[in-house]
């Protein structure tokens, strides 16, 4: 018999898949894209790595077009970082929110419930 690898999941939160763009807030520059979502954090790819020790102001929830009320403004911290070892390199980050108010974490939830219906 062959026998068979089990993972055990060590994560606290579970993980919502989603397709999200996110942005730079003080720019409004295209940063990357978010994989993964859960109330407390992402997993963000990007083109470019980013930056250790520093604190990454983003936002996401809405294009770019739409009303600036619908993007969900937020101060994170990278956690972890790993990349491809592809021509076309890609860095994925985990990034951390940084005690966001109740207001935006009840927009990531809504944002949650969304995705997961």
């Amino acid at each position: 018999m062959k026998s068979q690898l089990k993972l055990n999941e060590k994560r606290r939160l579970k993980r919502f898949s989603v397709r999200l763009k996110v942005y730079c807030q003080k720019t409004d520059a295209l940063i990357g894209y978010a994989e993964n979502l859960h109330i407390e954090g992402m997993m963000l790819v990007t083109k470019e790595p980013i930056k250790a020790d520093q604190e990454l102001q983003i936002w996401f929830g809405a294009d770019k077009d739409e009303k600036r009320l619908n993007r969900i403004f937020l101060s994170t911290y990278k956690v972890w970082h790993s990349f491809t070892d592809d021509d076309e390199r890609l860095y994925y980050s985990g990034l951390h929110f940084i005690s966001p108010p109740g207001k935006v974490l009840d927009q990531i939830q809504s944002l949650i419930y969304e995705v997961s219906d």
